[in-house]
C-alpha cells in the first residue's frame, strides 16, 4: 500500500492553478469526470448474500449524476489508513465548505485518479459519499476560488484536525454546520446549529439563553457597545432555536441564515486561535479581565 492514495472527487471547486499542495503530500488538483448512476430494477432476491439478483432487470429513469471539477488526494502511508484518510478528508472538505465555498461537495471517491488514463480500468472502485441534497444550499458568487481562502485552507488544515480529534464540542460543531445544509427541515436545522454553540459555550444548563449570547458576544467581541448590541441580536436567535425546539418553528430562512453565520464566525475564531475556549477564560471574557 506504499504507494497507494485515496482520490476525493469534488464537486463545485474551481481552482485558480492546476494544482494546491496542502503539505504532507495531500493536493487539489484540478481535473474533470462526470459521474453518473442510472436505476437498474430488479425483482427478486440474489439466492445468497453477495451474489447477483436473477433476471429479469430492468432499466428505470432516472439516477444520479455529478461533475468532478477537482480531487483531494491523499496517499496511504501504511495498512490501516483508509479510515484516517477518510477523516482527513472530512476536515479539508468542511475547510473549504467554511473559508471558500459551502456550496462544494464530495459526491464519491475512488482507489484510481479522476483522469482518462484510468478509463477502462477494471479494478477501479468508486465510494459514494455525498449524494443527498442540498435543502437549505448556502453559495457565494465567485465561480473560482479565491487563492487567499484556499491559503487559509492549507494553513489550518492540520491545526482543525487536532482539534476534531481533542474536542467533542468542537466536533459537533463542524459536524452541525458542515451537515446543515442536507437536514431537510429547517427547524431541525437551527436546534442543531444552537446545540453546537451550546456545547461550545455552556456546559452547564443554568439561564441558557443570557449565558450562551452573553459569552458568545464576548468571544465575538470587545468590550462595550457592540458586545451589548451583539448580545441582544445572538439572544433575539436564540429564540427563534427555543420555539424550534419546542415544536413551534416560526424562524425565517434570514434567522436560519444568520445563525449559519455566527456559528461560522465562531468557529473561524477557534480555528485560527488554535484552541476551544475553557470555561475559566469565557467568564473572564465575560467580565473583561480577559488579556
Amino acid at each position: 500500500m506504499q504507494n497507494e492514495s485515496f482520490f476525493f472527487g469534488l464537486h463545485g471547486l474551481q481552482l485558480p492553478e492546476p494544482q494546491l499542495e496542502l503539505g504532507k503530500d495531500v493536493v487539489i488538483r484540478e481535473t474533470y469526470a462526470s459521474i453518473f448512476a442510472p436505476f437498474m430494477v430488479a425483482f427478486a432476491p440474489p439466492e445468497s448474500p453477495g451474489t447477483h439478483h436473477p433476471g429479469p432487470w430492468s432499466a428505470a429513469s432516472g439516477g444520479v449524476s455529478f461533475d468532478i471539477s477537482a480531487e483531494l488526494v491523499i496517499p496511504l502511508k501504511k495498512e490501516g489508513e483508509p479510515a484516517k484518510a477518510l477523516q482527513t478528508a472530512r476536515v479539508i472538505l468542511f475547510l473549504l465548505r467554511l473559508g471558500v465555498n459551502p456550496a462544494i461537495t464530495l459526491p464519491v471517491f475512488s482507489n484510481m485518479a479522476f483522469s482518462k488514463e484510468n478509463a477502462g480500468a477494471k479494478d477501479q472502485t468508486l465510494h459514494p459519499f455525498e449524494v443527498q441534497g442540498r435543502s437549505f444550499p448556502l453559495a457565494v458568487s465567485e465561480s473560482t476560488a479565491g487563492s487567499e481562502a484556499l491559503d487559509w485552507v492549507c494553513k489550518y488544515w492540520e491545526i482543525t484536525q487536532k482539534l476534531v480529534d481533542s474536542s467533542s464540542e468542537f466536533a459537533l460543531a463542524s459536524d452541525s454546520i458542515d451537515q446543515g445544509q442536507f437536514i431537510q427541515n429547517t427547524a431541525l436545522t437551527l436546534v442543531s446549529l444552537w446545540g453546537a454553540l451550546e456545547a461550545l459555550f455552556s456546559p452547564s444548563s443554568a439561564e441558557l439563553r443570557f449565558r450562551v449570547s452573553a459569552l458568545i458576544a464576548s468571544f465575538l467581541e470587545p468590550p462595550g457597545t457592540d458586545r451589548k448590541e451583539r448580545q441582544k441580536k445572538i439572544a433575539k436567535l436564540y429564540d427563534e432555536r427555543s420555539k424550534a425546539a419546542h415544536g413551534r418553528p416560526k424562524h425565517s430562512q434570514q434567522h436560519l441564515l444568520d445563525t449559519f453565520n455566527l456559528l461560522r464566525e465562531v468557529l473561524f475564531k477557534i480555528i485560527e486561535q488554535g484552541s476551544v475556549p475553557t470555561s475559566d477564560r469565557l467568564d473572564s471574557m465575560l467580565f473583561g479581565a480577559d488579556a
